[in-house]
């Protein structure tokens, strides 16, 4: 399942409603891209939802820390094991 490595987001559900007004299921897809970022010293490639990645490249090293550390909660566990060392 798609989702950010960072934020924790993911696809949402809903349903689309068609001129006659038939009901049918859909799903939004987070806009996912790969990037690489700086954590302790180790560069990764994570990939990030769009408005993670504008926040992250006007970042520097030590606010790239902040800003995992503030989603500590929502973090993937392979980012989280890099960001314990």
């Amino acid at each position: 399942m798609q989702r950010c490595e960072i934020t924790g987001k993911g696809m949402a559900f809903g349903n689309q409603i068609s001129h006659s007004h038939r009901v049918t299921g859909r799903v939004w897809k987070p806009n996912l891209q790969t990037t690489k970022v700086v954590i302790n010293g180790v560069t990764v490639k994570v990939k990030v939802c769009t408005k993670t990645l504008k926040t992250l490249k006007t970042a520097n090293e030590v606010e790239v820390m902040q800003i995992l550390k503030a989603n500590a909660n929502t973090l993937s566990a392979r980012l989280r094991k890099i960001l314990s060392k």
